[in-house]
């Protein structure tokens, strides 16, 4: 129960820290997507200084839950920084949920508890990961990574852009949040020292500043629309596949495995719902707003011809 009052804290955590990129990232103009002068114009704006600071206490508070539970339990709570998110920025910006939002984080919530409740995930019997089960997995989930970063750096769409980039970071905090298990592992066995002299701490962080990349290029690469259901959903999936495969994480099989289909459609159907909040697309990136005013005077053209 412990690891998941930690992980509803991490998400909450993280999700005012979303809130206040997206506040700060939204005015950088298109030019500077992939390059190290997005980080360095962010620097000097409080908000996002902010949201570093939220966001390395989201990482303290999921590396403990972590280190107290299941891969796949706190990755699934974690998803709910979405529509903490959504509450959030309705009250940060001072804006209201239509009841259609709060319609489907009430879906997403529900959702998220009967995935748990099906998947029941449980620690397996202790065992040792041998490195060629690491290295093989590790592999296995950079090559997407890189894969789909390579055809979002190559696709000319903003929006085929930012969804390939969400997908990316999906994997990214996928495998971000594996090292963490790992490192957390560590620490439960060895304390401060075995956590600083072991390779999952220097794993983590380097996945968790490149996922970071990630995200904050697909935010500006494009609509919230395209980009967050990747980011949302790939995570947790991947996760969980680390948690079974890897860690010997044991959930249920038969017809409650079955069943699981279920409230994940609900979840994925409830993620683009949000995506489409009219206060999420209040903290997109100027690029966007960009392209939804030339489309909003086509339109008016359009009307007076």
């Amino acid at each position: 129960m412990i690891s998941y009052v930690l992980a509803f804290l991490g998400a909450m955590a993280n999700a005012t820290g979303n809130t206040l990129n997206r506040k700060a990232s939204r005015d950088e103009p298109a030019k500077v997507a992939f390059t190290l002068k997005l980080f360095a114009d962010l620097l000097h704006k409080r908000a996002w200084l902010s949201a570093v600071g939220l966001m390395t206490l989201s990482f303290i508070l999921a590396s403990a839950a972590l280190g107290t539970g299941q891969l796949a339990s706190v990755q699934l709570i974690i998803v709910l920084e979405l529509p903490m998110t959504l509450i959030g920025g309705s009250l940060i910006l001072g804006t209201r949920l239509a009841v259609r939002d709060w319609v489907a984080v009430g879906v997403m919530t529900a959702g998220v508890i009967c995935l748990l409740a099906l998947l029941d995930p449980r620690q397996g019997a202790p065992k040792a990961i041998p490195p060629f089960e690491w290295i093989m997995a590790s592999v296995a989930n950079l090559g997407a990574i890189v894969v789909l970063f390579l055809a979002a750096r190559a696709h000319p769409a903003p929006t085929v852009r930012a969804g390939l980039l969400g997908l990316s970071a999906g994997f990214g905090y996928g495998l971000t949040a594996a090292f963490t298990k790992g490192m957390a592992d560590q620490f439960n066995s060895g304390g401060v020292p075995g956590v600083l002299s072991s390779w999952q701490l220097y794993a983590t962080v380097t996945a968790g500043v490149t996922s970071a990349f990630l995200l904050q290029n697909a935010y500006q690469a494009g609509p919230l629309t395209a980009s967050q259901p990747g980011i949302t959903l790939v995570d947790p999936i991947v996760s969980t596949l680390w948690g079974v495969v890897v860690f010997g994480e044991q959930v249920n099989h038969g017809t409650l495995l079955a069943l699981t289909p279920l409230p994940l459609i609900a979840v994925g159907g409830a993620v683009l719902a949000l995506s489409r909040s009219p206060v999420l697309h209040l903290t997109q990136t100027g690029q966007d707003r960009t392209k939804a005013g030339r489309e909003s005077a086509d339109l008016a053209r359009a009307a007076d011809s």
